[in-house]
C-alpha cells in the first residue's frame, strides 16, 4: 500500500512537468507556425520576431536558416552570415552557399567571396551561374587568368550559357584576343543576345583587326542602340570612318563624342570655386586666381567670381586688370532684384577698392 501512494505521489510530481514542458513545444511550435505564414506573406521583420522568440528556447539549426533566409531578404548581410558561418559548408545547401556568396560580395569581402564561389563550383560544376559570377569576380580582382581557366573549362562541356559566354568575351577583350573575342561575341549573337555592349564589343574587334567595313556595320548597331547618348561607340566610329576615308561622317562622329565627353559645367565650376576658395582662405591670392578664372569659364554669369578675382590679381600687382574685374562684378551685381547683405557688402568693397586704383594702366 506504501509502495503504491509512492508512485502515485511520483507520478503527480511528474504530470505537471510534463504539461509545462509540453506547453514549450506548443509555443514553440506556434512560433515556428506564425514565422513561417509571416514569411509567405513577405513579412520578413514580423517572422524574425517570431523565430528570435523560438530561437531562444531551441536554437536548431533548421530554425537558424529561417533566419539566414529572412535577413538575405532584409539585405542585412552581416547578420545573414552569422547566422552560418559556424555550420559546417559541406553541410549547406546550394541555395544558402549562393546567398553566401552574395552577401560576402555585397560586403566588400572579396577573398571570402571567391572561396564561397569556388566552393559551390567545386560542389555543382555545372551551374553556369555561378561559374559566371565567380568569373568575374575573378576578373575584378584582375585574376585574369583563374577567370579563362574557369570559363573555358565550363565551356567545353556546355557552350549555350550566355553569362559564362559573356565573361569569356570580357577576358579576350582584356587578354586583347581580338579574334577569340570576335568568335565568343559571335556566339552571343546567335543564341540571341544581342545587346550594346555585345554590339559594341564585336565592332571593337574588327577595328583592332583592320576589318573597318564590319567594324563600321557594328558601331552603326551600337549607336543606334544607344541612341547616340554614349561617347564610347561614336569615337571608335570616327575612327573607322576616318580609315575609310569618309571625313565628313568621321567629323561628325567626332563632334557628337566630343558633345557628350564635355563636362558637367556646374560641376566643374563647384570644383574649381572650391579649390580657389581654399587657397584664398590661406591668402595664397597666386596660387586662387588661376582657379577663379576656369571658375569663370564655366559659370560666366557667376556675380561673385569676378569679385574675388579683381581681389587677387590687385594683390598680385594687376591693378589695371583688378579694375575691369571689379567693374564686370559691379555690372552683375546690378542686375540682382534682391541683393543680400553680404553682396551688399561686396558691392561697397569694390567700389572703394576702384577708387583707390590708378586710372590708368598698373
Amino acid at each position: 500500500m506504501r509502495r503504491a501512494f509512492i508512485i502515485l505521489f511520483a507520478l503527480m510530481a511528474i504530470v505537471p512537468w510534463a504539461k509545462a514542458d509540453n506547453g514549450k513545444l506548443n509555443s514553440y511550435a506556434e512560433d515556428i507556425s506564425l514565422g513561417d505564414s509571416c514569411m509567405a506573406a513577405y513579412n520578413v521583420s514580423q517572422a524574425l520576431s517570431y523565430y528570435d522568440k523560438a530561437m531562444a528556447g531551441h536554437p536548431t539549426t533548421s530554425l537558424r536558416m529561417k533566419i539566414f533566409d529572412g535577413y538575405y531578404l532584409q539585405h542585412n548581410y552581416a547578420k545573414c552570415i552569422s547566422m552560418v558561418e559556424d555550420i559546417p559548408i559541406d553541410s549547406l545547401s546550394h541555395d544558402t552557399m549562393c546567398h553566401l556568396f552574395h552577401a560576402y560580395k555585397a560586403l566588400g569581402l572579396s577573398n571570402r567571396t571567391m572561396e564561397m564561389g569556388e566552393a559551390v563550383v567545386s560542389r555543382w560544376p555545372l551551374d553556369g551561374e555561378m561559374v559566371a559570377s565567380l568569373g568575374r569576380e575573378y576578373l575584378s580582382a584582375g585574376k585574369n587568368s583563374k577567370a579563362l581557366k574557369l570559363c573555358v573549362g565550363y565551356w567545353l562541356r556546355d557552350n549555350s550559357c550566355v553569362a559564362v559566354n559573356n565573361v569569356m568575351s570580357d577576358v579576350y577583350m582584356v587578354q586583347r584576343q581580338w579574334d577569340l573575342a570576335m568568335a565568343t561575341y559571335r556566339l552571343l549573337l546567335q543564341q540571341g543576345d544581342s545587346t550594346y555592349k555585345n554590339m559594341l564589343g564585336l565592332g571593337v574587334c574588327y577595328e583592332r583587326m583592320g576589318n573597318a567595313a564590319e567594324a563600321r556595320k557594328a558601331f552603326d548597331v551600337a549607336i543606334a542602340m544607344s541612341d547616340s547618348t554614349v561617347a564610347t561607340p561614336l569615337y571608335h566610329q570616327g575612327a573607322v570612318l576616318n580609315e575609310l576615308k569618309d571625313y565628313a561622317a568621321s567629323m561628325d562622329c567626332f563632334n557628337k563624342a566630343l558633345a557628350l565627353l564635355r563636362p558637367d559645367s556646374a560641376v566643374m565650376f563647384s570644383c574649381y570655386r572650391g579649390l580657389a576658395e581654399g587657397y584664398y582662405a590661406s591668402n595664397d591670392f597666386r596660387r586662387a586666381l588661376p582657379e577663379f578664372q576656369r571658375a569663370q569659364d564655366y559659370s560666366p554669369k557667376s556675380v561673385t567670381t569676378p569679385y574675388y578675382i579683381g581681389i587677387c590679381k590687385e594683390a598680385t600687382g594687376d591693378k589695371s586688370k583688378a579694375k575691369a574685374a571689379y567693374q564686370q562684378f559691379l555690372q552683375l551685381a546690378a542686375k540682382e532684384e534682391k541683393p543680400g547683405e553680404e553682396l551688399k557688402t561686396m558691392i561697397d568693397d569694390a567700389k572703394r577698392r576702384i577708387q583707390k586704383l590708378p586710372a590708368g594702366n598698373r
